[in-house]
């Protein structure tokens, strides 16, 4: 029996140069001087105890026995190349995306399997942070941040534009609204993440009013905390329109008043080599957002 561990050079060899019939082109795309890829041949034919090249003046052409073990080599070659790339297409990668605990609360967990769907292939992985992000690590594939732009070394992309607005409880009655009575629900992420000063200090200063002394207030140093505040009823709080859009939208929360804040923005960020995936993910963060918004 002939050993295959010592003769699959030799197969793959004889495959090039059956397919070319020439020594020169196959040892050219093999990357072999032609004096080794015809000592590879010669060594087949010696383990085999077969002829299987004719040597002719200028060229050469498969023997009988040549023109059999050619169909079934190549054969054998074909049937591995497509299974390793069947395999290479069935590898599940892992795609990570970093962004802040709002946006991956309220754009993108309640989404997910949307997405999954688009891409069976790939494993997701949902990294909440407002932390600074060093996308040079390798970590992550995709980021989306909440500032005002300006990222060196990266690709950035503007993802949506931002304010914040005062927000109540759907139930809520418009007209018992007294702005030095309203319970208010505070939030801070620190100014470290948000240095505009969006609160309702600034809010309040801005329309020549002030916080009543002994006015009921609660703090949050999570955004989706004072969302849920506010939804059960607890006070009126200054909220991130791109994170209570949907709730806007489906008429649970309300806009108590028609002034805003100017704050920062949500964008991409992502390295150069970035690919189809990651490019096609973006879409769909745009869409998402889009549907919400228009």
């Amino acid at each position: 029996m002939v050993d295959l561990h010592h003769c699959l050079d030799q197969l793959l060899a004889f495959q090039y140069v059956a397919e070319n019939l020439s020594f020169k082109k196959a040892s050219d795309q093999l990357f072999l001087t032609p004096t080794a890829l015809s000592h590879r041949i010669k060594k087949l034919e010696q383990q085999l105890n077969l002829k299987l090249f004719e040597r002719r003046t200028r060229t050469i052409v498969l023997t009988p026995e040549g023109e059999y073990l050619y169909k079934h080599v190549q054969l054998g070659f074909n049937q591995i190349h497509k299974a390793l790339e069947e395999l290479q297409q069935k590898k599940q990668r892992m795609l990570t995306i970093t962004t802040t605990p709002p946006y991956a609360s309220e754009w993108i967990i309640p989404y997910l399997p949307e997405l999954q769907a688009l891409f069976p292939q790939v494993i997701f992985r949902v990294h909440a942070s407002y932390d600074p992000v060093n996308m040079d690590t390798g970590q992550y594939d995709l980021a989306i941040r909440y500032g005002q732009g300006g990222y060196r070394d990266l690709n950035v992309e503007l993802l949506a534009e931002d304010e914040y607005v005062a927000v109540s409880h759907a139930f809520f009655d418009e007209a018992l609204l007294d702005w030095s009575k309203v319970p208010l629900i505070h939030f801070s992420w620190g100014e470290e993440y948000c240095p505009l000063k969006v609160n309702w200090q600034t809010w309040y200063k801005q329309q020549d009013m002030q916080i009543a002394a002994g006015q009921r207030q609660v703090f949050y140093n999570e955004e989706n905390h004072a969302i849920q505040a506010v939804l059960a009823g607890q006070g009126i709080a200054l909220l991130s329109r791109i994170a209570v859009s949907n709730y806007l939208k489906h008429g649970t929360l309300k806009i108590v008043s028609p002034h805003v804040l100017s704050s920062m923005n949500y964008y991409f960020l992502t390295t150069e080599n970035e690919d189809d995936v990651v490019t096609a993910t973006k879409t769909w963060c745009r869409e998402k957002l889009y549907n919400v918004l228009c």
